[in-house]
């Protein structure tokens, strides 16, 4: 830095030197994993958020962020933080570990304090993108018909000549049997209390689709297919899923999320399925945890010619769940957050 021609922030009639951070604090990590975006982008910025003038003519902006993401925007001895605040002219605020309170940026533009609070968006939505999934909004398959169609086809293969590679491990737990919606990932309560509001506001659109319907919704579990082309090194197989209105409820959903940004996916479309059998299940992970050791893989391509076709059954669809991952209720299924009942 030139001592004689700083870096200079006017903020709320104050002048501010922004100085080089030249300390190791090891209250905030970086995140070794992080791809830093293009902050000098000049896509047009679009504006789905409160901006507050000051008293004192500035422009400021706060929004949470749970404590676990502060690392990410602070960056290895606040590099990152330095970054956003002289491209964008800006002073941002981060709480320190432990505390509930927002993150801040204040500027004297307010189109500064847009571009400075959407690239922190960014950055947030990069870190969460490599975080587990805690969450997802779920069409629960349990019923009685649906679980013994499920035992005859398992039974079926377990007790005939089953391929090498396939054990009784890697099948679904029957009282698991589900449809996922949408996937969340959810680090603190404040972001739980947002997916729950979001399902809940959805629900008058979803009843108001399922009312133009001439008869009441109901869902074919039919069929099955697997998640990679290689029919020789299958890991996952599922049973294909029946349901046109399903399909818009969960396109109406999955776009809601994305407005939050709680969803770590981008896909256009999702690929409805109840998962039979999953490769990952064997080591006792049920819920499909990412580790980095390789998964066994089985041949289905005698499983796929028998039971091509093979009818689980047809459910109506009277509700949706916000599930969590790791935490069952008495029943054995996923214990939800909230319920919504149609």
């Amino acid at each position: 830095m030139d001592v004689l021609s700083p870096d200079l922030v006017w903020i709320e009639n104050r002048c501010y030197r922004v100085n080089p951070t030249t300390d190791d604090s090891s209250e905030y990590q970086s995140d070794p994993c992080y791809i830093e975006p293009d902050f000098d982008s000049e896509e047009e910025v679009q504006m789905d958020f409160a901006i507050e003038k000051t008293k004192e003519g500035s422009f400021r902006t706060s929004f949470h962020v749970p404590s676990c993401f502060h690392g990410s925007i602070i960056g290895q001895k606040g590099a990152t933080r330095k970054r956003l605040e002289m491209d964008t002219k800006c002073l941002i605020q981060v709480p320190s570990r432990g505390s509930k309170q927002p993150i801040v940026v204040t500027a004297q533009r307010e189109e500064d304090a847009i571009a400075a609070r959407k690239k922190i968006e960014d950055i947030v939505f990069s870190s969460r993108r490599r975080q587990d999934i805690t969450h997802f909004p779920s069409l629960p398959c349990c019923q009685d018909s649906v679980v013994e169609s499920f035992a005859k086809f398992k039974n079926s293969i377990l007790s005939g000549s089953p391929p090498a590679g396939l054990t009784e491990s890697m099948f679904q737990k029957p009282e698991k049997l589900h449809v996922t919606l949408v996937v969340l990932t959810l680090m603190d309560e404040e972001e739980r209390k947002l997916a729950k509001e979001v399902l809940q506001q959805e629900a008058d659109k979803i009843r108001g689709i399922l009312q133009e319907l001439s008869t009441p919704a109901e869902v074919k579990i039919q069929g099955i297919e697997i998640m990679n082309d290689d029919r020789t090194a299958t890991k996952i197989l599922y049973a294909k899923i029946d349901c046109t209105v399903l399909e818009i409820i969960v396109e109406y959903l999955a776009g809601a999320y994305a407005k939050t940004k709680l969803s770590p996916r981008t896909r256009d479309r999702v690929k409805l399925h109840m998962t039979l059998i999953d490769t990952k299940f064997d080591s006792g992970d049920q819920d499909g945890h990412q580790g980095r050791q390789p998964f066994p893989t089985f041949d289905s391509t005698d499983i796929l010619q028998q039971f091509r076709d093979f009818h689980f059954g047809t459910i109506p669809l009277t509700e949706i769940h916000l599930s969590q991952r790791n935490a069952y209720d008495d029943k054995g299924y996923y214990k939800a957050t909230t319920v919504l009942n149609f």
